[in-house]
């Protein structure tokens, strides 16, 4: 699989001042990961698209020590070739930092779909997520973090299910023109109680920057296998962004 990345012509000027022994066990993850990717897709016949997804969260402190937070939390997806609104969902989320590895939470999402571009769906999600923080090297420099998210999705008229989400994601603190990033690769299984089955994989890489004590975001692709959903088989490849506001 060509991987191709598209942020912005400054950045690849950036990211080729990266130590090339550091690039090196990037560019392994990053490939190791997107390999595996394929490999499932090549097992099925697909419909193909091109998404632009955006979340932003808004994060406000309920203490002193900042261990409990409130999250406000917007999705916004174009599909469709970037012509049709595919994805919008709103909600909040509780979370409570046990401590520096592990962090719990529990939350709703409203979300209005049209994953065929034909048939709007609407849903009420129900959250619980438990999310651990490993460190792989004495410098803290790479990090394994692991997300399990349990996700009832109330579907109205559709029938109900419960989604059980399980990422993984392998990220590296560089130093850049003094300025610090982190490249990251992931990968995202979502197995479906009610099909019995993994009805989505998705692989995400990109890189992460925090632009002041504020303000922090990813700039990342995505591509996604859908093939045990039975709404829309089928793959797509897109780029996104994720904002966090700290207030």
């Amino acid at each position: 699989m060509l991987f191709i990345w598209t942020i912005s012509a400054r950045g690849l000027s950036l990211f080729a001042q990266i130590e090339q022994r550091e690039m090196k066990k990037i560019t392994l993850i990053i490939v190791l990961s997107l390999a595996f990717s394929a490999t499932t897709l090549s097992q099925t016949k697909y419909e193909t698209d091109f998404q632009l997804w955006n979340d932003m969260q808004f994060i406000v402190p309920l203490n002193k020590n900042k261990d409990w937070n409130f999250v406000l939390w917007s999705f916004g997806r174009f599909g469709n070739n970037v012509k049709t609104t595919t994805d919008a969902r709103i909600g909040g989320l509780i979370t409570k930092k046990v401590n520096k590895y592990i962090t719990l939470g529990g939350g709703y999402l409203y979300r209005y779909a049209n994953p065929t571009f034909k048939l709007k769906r609407y849903e009420s999600r129900y959250l619980g997520i438990a999310t651990f923080t490993v460190p792989l090297s004495k410098d803290k420099k790479w990090t394994l973090v692991n997300r399990n998210m349990y996700q009832y999705e109330n579907r109205y008229s559709h029938p109900d299910t419960t989604v059980m989400r399980n990422r993984f994601w392998v990220k590296r603190e560089v130093t850049i023109a003094e300025k610090k990033f982190e490249p990251f690769v992931s990968f995202e299984t979502f197995y479906d109680f009610r099909l019995k089955d993994f009805a989505r994989y998705r692989t995400q890489a990109g890189v992460t920057h925090k632009f002041n004590n504020k303000f922090s975001a990813d700039f990342y692709y995505v591509r996604q296998n859908e093939t045990g959903n039975r709404t829309r088989p089928g793959t797509l490849n897109g780029i996104g962004t994720s904002f966090r506001v700290n207030l």
